[in-house]
């Protein structure tokens, strides 16, 4: 189904007065975001600071634009082109963000799948459900068939205490995030609820469309798949009272009085308290699962503790005569999985499995 293609003219100009005053909400969101940071979780201000454009990697789309939202929360990250993924030095302590269609080769799709099962994590919006998620993860998620219309829900968290990623995704105690449904997005059906977690969920989707999850998460592997509803970038104005953020006192709570007068009397700070909190919940979202795939990176050089001691072949079966799979990079980290005798299961940091013998393997 073709997403709804806008009229020009007029309702250019209204998207354009959209365009701007969502640019002026994710402002606002950042700087409230990164004043929050410094008081509320000070390791992870600093695992942001110390990111390079390497950690993050967007492959860019021509429907959602994850990118805009890392510009905005100062979050470095790297772009590249669908028909670039195949061939891309994918590393596990990366996080990929797939935008909406996530149109690309098949063999890009295979690249992404063995770069969550080799630790990576990779994140998804949309569309790439179908395009990227359920082809290279069969038996998890997939489309319902089905496609919403163009408006804007509201969403409750599952575990905004105690889930990493959700964590302190809210302004106000007591308010729901809304999320922006663009007209033809894809319901998630969860296949497999024993291996997926929601995150987030709508009962306005569910009641329409049949399928609540907004934001669900499932492991594969060393890695894990984060997928989203819609676009991680709204584009659309929230519901809601049209109240500037500054005026609502409880965004800034736990500032200092400098960093709350700061905020009050910035420009970005009279956007609508509802668009400046939808905002905020995906900047935060972006921030923890960034922070949590930096902490997680500790346990996987832990665990990739091998590095192959020449360009030694990965191979199909525990046989010298066996079929090569793989030939790992000479500094790759690696896993060993199993044994048997004198050879080994290993899983490298790109993802690459096989055997090989064990002498040919050394501690790093």
């Amino acid at each position: 189904m073709l997403k709804k293609i806008r009229l020009v003219g007029f309702g250019l100009l209204l998207l354009a007065a959209a365009a701007r005053a969502d640019e002026q909400s994710e402002k606002a969101a950042a700087d409230l975001l990164h004043k929050k940071l410094a008081h509320e979780a000070p390791a992870d201000a600093q695992i942001l600071k110390a990111m390079s454009d390497k950690d993050i990697v967007v492959v860019q789309g021509s429907m959602d634009h994850i990118e805009q939202v890392l510009r905005a929360a100062q979050i470095k990250h790297t772009v590249i082109q669908p028909n670039q993924v195949s061939a891309y030095q994918f590393r596990q302590n990366m996080v990929v963000m797939v935008d909406c269609p996530g149109v690309m080769p098949d063999a890009g799709v295979q690249r992404l799948e063995r770069h969550v099962r080799g630790g990576g994590l990779l994140y998804t919006t949309d569309w790439a459900l179908q395009n990227v998620v359920q082809k290279a993860f069969p038996r998890t998620i997939r489309s319902t068939g089905g496609s919403t219309g163009d408006e804007v829900v509201p969403v409750q968290l599952d575990d905004a205490e105690n889930d990493n990623v959700m964590s302190k995704m809210l302004l106000r105690k007591k308010a729901q995030p809304q999320w922006w449904l663009e007209g033809g997005s894809y319901p998630i059906k969860v296949i497999d609820p024993a291996r997926v977690d929601v995150l987030a969920h709508s009962n306005t989707m569910g009641k329409r469309y049949g399928a609540s999850p907004v934001v669900v998460r499932f492991k594969h592997g060393d890695g894990e798949v984060i997928h989203v509803v819609s676009h991680f970038y709204r584009q659309a104005a929230t519901s809601g009272p049209k109240v500037a953020a500054s005026a609502v006192g409880e965004v800034t709570d736990g500032l200092t009085a400098s960093d709350k007068a700061a905020f009050a009397n910035s420009p970005a700070a009279q956007a609508p308290i509802a668009d400046v909190e939808s905002s905020y919940a995906t900047q935060r979202m972006t921030t923890n699962l960034v922070a949590g795939k930096a902490r997680r990176n500790v346990e996987l050089d832990r665990e990739y503790n091998q590095a192959p001691r020449a360009r030694a072949q990965l191979r199909a079966a525990p046989a010298a005569s066996a079929a090569p799979v793989a030939t790992p990079a000479q500094d790759a980290h690696m896993k060993v999985l199993s044994r048997q005798g004198d050879q080994v299961h290993v899983r490298d940091d790109a993802g690459n499995e096989g055997w090989m013998d064990a002498k040919d393997l050394k501690a790093r």
